[in-house]
């Protein structure tokens, strides 16, 4: 007589990745290593230090100070009066210099010519951060192979940023207007919310049992997911309208709330030609749908928190906590730098914010999209 099985004998499940295959230790994702996570962390950090100094640089007026793209001998800054003269003179060849600037000093050009230097150069350290770590933890064989395209694509990104911010800086050089064009300040800063975001989810799967991830695959509430999708593109396109504000100075225009000098809608929106130009050069327009998006985001944000208590996980309920308290705190502050005309650490305190809501928007997304079930310790 063969041996069969027993009638409520336990099989063994197999987990399985999203297309139904099984997951064993030759195809999960990636195993955690402590070094790498510190390598990640390192590039998040600086590059966090990076779009604020960036936000700076904007704030003071400082991104046109210097009219030339050296990737490498531009590390380098004057360093003797001769120099700093050769690069005054070729900031008075600019549109900023000849109608806004036409009265600054010496000292004035090296208080912006500092701002921007600094800037690329710390661009440059994030960009050394990556390369070095790459390097070493591929030589090592650290990185799983496949990982290994994934940390590609963040250099290949911060190299393209890097292009980005130069194409940005040279649509103030042309004579057309004396500042840099309000979209390609937003395409900029986009981008590097989207590396943001590439770097902080790289952490997250590499923090956690990639097993674990692929089981909870099966607990996830898709409805929720969609909502969390939804709030996530509403957060990123409020993010790119807070640039164009700041691209135009738009912040500046209108300062009370919630009327804007008067009125829910300013006057003349549309008044400027042709007409797609108001969308990103209309500083009426600019801030209303930045306030406009706003108030929705909000809206949804209360619906996706009033929906999470129903969740059963934890992390799930407490990610949709840190999230609306931080968004929050970013409509109060957006609120008060409008009432105040957009000082100088205000609105980079308001940058910031966005900066955390952006995180944290990750990690709500993360735990939505991977609902890991917790050990219940007695």
């Amino acid at each position: 007589m063969s041996n069969g099985r027993k009638l409520f004998e336990e099989v063994e499940k197999k987990p399985l990745t999203e297309d139904g295959h099984s997951l064993n230790s030759t195809t999960s994702s990636v195993e955690y290593d402590k070094g790498v996570v510190i390598w990640l962390w390192s590039l998040l950090i600086t590059l966090v230090f990076l779009i604020i100094v960036g936000g700076l640089t904007r704030l003071t007026d400082s991104g046109l100070s210097i009219v030339e793209w050296k990737p490498v001998t531009g590390m380098f800054p004057p360093l003797d009066e001769l120099a700093w003269i050769k690069e005054f003179e070729k900031y008075k060849a600019i549109p900023e210099f000849k109608l806004v600037n036409f009265d600054i000093a010496m000292d004035e050009f090296k208080f912006i010519y500092w701002w921007e230097w600094g800037h690329r150069q710390l661009a440059r350290f994030v960009g050394l951060i990556w390369l070095i770590g790459f390097s070493f933890f591929l030589f090592t064989r650290r990185i799983p192979k496949n990982w290994i395209l994934y940390f590609i694509g963040i250099g290949m990104l911060g190299g393209f940023q890097g292009f980005l911010g130069w194409w940005m800086v040279s649509s103030g050089l042309s004579g057309r207007v004396v500042d840099v064009f309000s979209y390609r300040l937003a395409i900029h800063l986009s981008m590097a919310f989207i590396i943001l975001f590439y770097i902080y989810w790289a952490i997250l799967r590499i923090s956690n049992n990639s097993i674990n991830m692929f089981e909870s695959i099966r607990y996830r509430n898709k409805l929720f997911l969609r909502i969390v999708i939804v709030v996530g593109v509403l957060s990123y396109l409020q993010l790119v309208l807070g640039a164009l504000v700041a691209g135009i100075d738009a912040g500046r225009g209108y300062n009370d709330w919630p009327l804007m000098n008067g009125s829910f809608i300013p006057d003349n929106i549309f008044g400027y030609e042709p007409f797609l130009s108001n969308f990103f050069e209309n500083p009426g327009l600019v801030q209303f749908n930045h306030r406009i998006i706003g108030y929705v985001l909000f809206i949804s944000v209360l619906f996706m928190w009033i929906f999470s208590r129903k969740i059963a996980y934890r992390k799930i309920k407490s990610a949709s906590n840190y999230f609306f308290l931080i968004l929050i705190f970013q409509i109060i502050l957006g609120v008060i730098t409008v009432l105040y005309s957009a000082p100088l650490l205000m609105a980079s305190l308001h940058q910031f914010t966005a900066i955390i809501l952006i995180l944290a928007f990750v990690n709500l997304f993360f735990n939505t999209y991977f609902p890991i079930r917790e050990k219940i310790t007695i």
